[in-house]
């Protein structure tokens, strides 16, 4: 409908892994679309293990999207009354007095700090750690990063005045702003989930004070005054309020108004997660999941996949086939129809056991085997994950109303949504808010403002609904086991020998024949 000089609206930020985005809701939360503005950019791997970015870059990128997104809202006569972001969770970069970068920004999948990983899980009680936390011992958190950039930057963290993640960064440049959202310090691995203060034990193993963090703020305390130079390239946004940053993921599920517990949200981008919002008083984390923060009344409560449309993309780009094409052919092999048992840790296992010394297996190749096949058996070997991270999240939550799906990679593959449908065993029902968490973002600002008293009743608006079949239930839960069996044998629990069986993989013949070709059983 034709819009009026009187329409206003959010402009919300969304900085991804891959790309970011700049978009503009109106009062009542829909997509203006063509204030839509998208720009790629590829992260740095130069050194194994290495997934960074350079943050300056980074800011000019984000600045670009928002002067297209002013320019289009500007055409749609829509007034900016504030401004929301979402920021992925994780990311680490150190500033000096100064407010300069001292090193590049370090990514959720950079893996450089895995050996640090190790000696943290051999000398430390990570179940302790992660009770306070809701975090592991993994080279996606802080406390590895920072003891391997003071193992191996001695230089740069001399100069290094303050640790921030990107979100902190981007507003340091806008407004000289040095505060941190609760949601994004959850993530970093430092923070008491319960008690919202950054947790003293986990600072001394990260080698950090509190006065080389930022200070921890309620997102809702918004930054006001630009600095000048922004102000003279933005003047509709001069004063108008900055939301601080929040999680991606815990934004993607207000998005997709999955408030509560009886709706999970399942995302497959780039990575996978699976997750539901908590509004009580205090969480005890149950193994196996991460447990971090929305804001401090709601936790987000769920498991985090590396894997998801970056697998897709790495059969199609390493075989030379097209990947639509692919897709289409893995989607028409029957369920675990394929001979293949895959371990799916093309970057690193996260949920459900975080490890990040475990790489990707592919167990039963032949002549016969077809890429297609390959492909399917990933998909199918990464949806297994997300059963496992359902069954720890049960042990708070239950079993959830429906599971709403959202995410490019998901939404736009019915095989791979009716694939989550019947491993899960639960209603998968298709997300119709094709950006999640900008529209999160959105959303929250608008419900600070008065403008949508009811963002916490909202339901999910969903597009297509995928209903488990059991029969197919049945052969992925056999296939399931399977794959359990092949990860016991080949990633042995920490600090047991490489060579030793484990206990969970003796026993009868019967078990051991699971390994077999799954063509021959069914």
């Amino acid at each position: 409908m034709p819009r009026t000089k009187s329409q206003q609206g959010v402009l919300a930020l969304d900085l991804g892994t891959s790309s970011v985005r700049a978009v503009v809701y109106d009062n009542v939360g829909a997509m203006v679309e063509p204030t839509l503005t998208d720009l790629p950019y590829k992260v740095r791997t130069t050194e194994p293990g290495e997934v960074s970015s350079d943050p300056d870059s980074l800011v000019r990128l984000i600045a670009e999207s928002i002067d297209g997104a002013l320019k289009a809202a500007g055409k749609e006569k829509v007034a900016i009354l504030a401004v929301g972001a979402a920021c992925y969770w994780h990311s680490l970069m150190g500033v000096d007095h100064r407010g300069r970068p001292t090193t590049e920004l370090l990514t959720w999948a950079d893996t450089r700090s895995a050996r640090e990983t190790r000696r943290l899980r051999t000398d430390v009680d990570e179940r302790a750690y992660h009770a306070r936390t809701g975090c592991f011992f993994h080279a996606s958190y802080w406390p590895a990063k920072l003891r391997w950039l003071h193992a191996t930057r001695r230089g740069a963290v001399r100069r290094t005045a303050r640790w921030v993640s990107l979100g902190e960064y981007l507003y340091q440049q806008f407004h000289d702003d040095g505060r941190v959202s609760h949601s994004i310090a959850s993530g970093t691995g430092l923070l008491d989930v319960n008690r919202c203060q950054w947790d003293g034990q986990a600072l001394r193993l990260a080698g950090v004070t509190v006065k080389e963090l930022s200070r921890l703020s309620d997102w809702d305390q918004p930054a006001q005054s630009l600095r000048s130079i922004f102000a003279r390239r933005w003047p509709e946004l001069r004063e108008v309020p900055w939301y601080l940053p929040l999680g991606d993921g815990a934004l993607a599920n207000v998005g997709a108004a999955c408030t509560n517990r009886r709706w999970a949200c399942a995302t497959i981008g780039t990575s996978g997660a699976l997750r539901v919002v908590l509004d009580q008083n205090h969480v005890t984390v149950p193994w196996g999941t991460f447990v971090y923060r929305l804001d401090r009344r709601r936790y987000v409560l769920g498991g985090a996949l590396s894997e998801g449309g970056n697998v897709v993309r790495w059969f199609a780009d390493s075989l030379g086939l097209h990947k639509k094409k692919l897709e289409r052919a893995a989607a028409d092999v029957a369920p675990d129809g394929h001979g293949l048992t895959v371990l799916p840790f093309w970057a690193g296992e996260r949920s459900p056991n975080w490890r990040g010394d475990a790489h990707a297996v592919i167990a039963g190749l032949s002549l016969s085997s077809r890429p297609e096949q390959m492909l399917r058996a990933a998909m199918e070997a990464i949806t297994y994950q997300f059963v496992a991270v359902a069954a720890a999240m049960r042990k708070v939550v239950g079993r959830p109303q429906s599971v709403i799906a959202t995410g490019g990679q998901l939404i736009h593959s019915p095989a791979w949504s009716q694939m989550l449908a019947d491993a899960l065993n639960l209603r998968v029902m298709i997300s119709s808010e094709p950006e999640a968490s900008s529209r999160g973002a959105a959303l929250l600002v608008l419900y600070h403002l008065g403008k949508l008293p009811r963002l916490w009743s909202l339901r999910p608006a969903h597009g297509r609904t995928y209903r488990p079949r059991a029969r197919v239930h049945a052969i992925y839960e056999r296939a399931r086991r399977r794959q359990q069996h092949l990860y016991q044998l080949v990633f042995p629990p920490l600090g047991q020998p490489e060579h030793a069986t484990p206990i969970a993989a003796r026993g009868s013949s019967s078990r051991r024949k699971d390994l077999r070709s799954p063509a021959a059983k069914h």
